[in-house]
């Protein structure tokens, strides 16, 4: 009970330092009435506050004064909730400074998954994955040295030892329109209105546009792209999207509303975190590498895994192909990877 009223008094004090309350004067009197606070857990890995804000509080101050919170409540704290009733968890533990891209450890935590997405640690250790088979479209942002390279090289790199090309193909931007007409027109064709519906299978098709803002001025390829991504995943069709700043203008409310997962480096501040949508990342630490934050339901802070270029054309060689009369609209999913990996040479 004690060990209670002292986590109490404690967010109350960070509220205080945030000037998270609502002043009410009387006279000469002014008092402060803080947030209800609900419920407060707390366990060896995390104390998690749950409370609401009271009216005439404004929400968007539990985001612009975090910082104020963090002074009070410890570094590592995630603010979840909208409108009215939020939480704020402290981690006790911290996350770690490097991890290193093993397949074969990541392999027993993915192998149920379609098209699995494994791309580092959280700070319990736990894996952060999801399948991309159902969540069909991701932005990743950042600033330069924020270990955006080295995410789509784990990302990329898994997919080519886990799936065949039968059941998958990379593309960078080369996709032509008529594909995705192609498999409009089977489903029409069949009655079914996805492609694992259909009597024989399709391999999906994986659709990777880095630094996006390069296309920004090509509104024919920029309006092709917002087509995938919004109407890619009952065709099979899935979409990765990364730029080192976040556009406004290119993540315009359409396109942004179909990017179901969103990951972030550190952002130079919080407007850029916000077009992003991953609040918080302008709190990432600068010096800690491949410490990134994602959100789906809600932001969480991971360490990334980290593979070097070198490494990863190690891992990918026995799967290089040529091919002499290669499809029009696939490449090679090697292929494709190892592209991605010149350009990078030429910046």
């Amino acid at each position: 009970m004690f060990k209670k009223l002292k986590l109490r008094g404690k967010l109350i004090k960070a509220f205080r330092t945030a000037e998270i309350y609502r002043v009410v004067k009387r006279g000469d009197r002014t008092s402060y009435l803080f947030p209800k606070i609900h419920q407060i857990d707390h366990h060896h890995t995390y104390t998690r506050y749950a409370f609401s804000l009271l009216k005439g509080i404004d929400p968007e101050l539990l985001t612009k004064k975090r910082w104020a919170l963090r002074q009070v409540l410890g570094s590592n704290i995630e603010i979840n909730g909208s409108l009215k009733n939020f939480s704020i968890t402290v981690h006790h533990k911290s996350l770690p400074k490097m991890l290193n891209y093993n397949y074969e450890a990541i392999h027993p935590h993915i192998e149920k998954m379609e098209l699995p997405v494994c791309i580092g640690q959280d700070i319990y250790g736990s894996p952060v994955s999801w399948d991309f088979a159902d969540l069909e479209t991701l932005l990743i942002s950042g600033e330069i040295g924020a270990g955006k390279s080295s995410l789509m090289r784990v990302i990329l790199t898994t997919w080519v030892k886990y799936a065949s090309p039968e059941d998958l193909r990379l593309v960078l931007v080369d996709l032509k329109r008529a594909e995705m007409y192609r498999r409009g027109d089977l489903l029409l064709e069949h009655g079914v209105t996805h492609i694992s519906r259909l009597p024989f299978k399709l391999p999906r098709i994986v659709l990777v546009i880095d630094e996006m803002s390069i296309v920004k001025r090509e509104t024919e390829l920029v309006e092709m792209i917002q087509q995938f991504a919004s109407q890619g995943r009952a065709l099979g069709v899935h979409t990765i999207i990364a730029m080192q700043r976040p556009d406004a203008d290119l993540l315009n409310s359409a396109l942004k509303a179909n990017l179901r997962v969103r990951i972030s480096g550190r952002q130079a501040d919080a407007i850029n975190a916000k077009v992003a949508g991953v609040i918080g990342a302008e709190e990432i630490d600068a010096a800690a590498r491949g410490r990134m934050k994602i959100k789906i339901d809600e932001v969480k802070e991971f360490q990334a895994y980290f593979l070097d270029e070198g490494t990863c054309k190690e891992i990918l060689s026995p799967y290089k192909t040529r091919v002499k009369d290669p499809e029009p609209e696939l490449e090679v999913a090697s292929q494709c990877i190892f592209g991605l990996l010149e350009k990078e040479k030429q910046r």
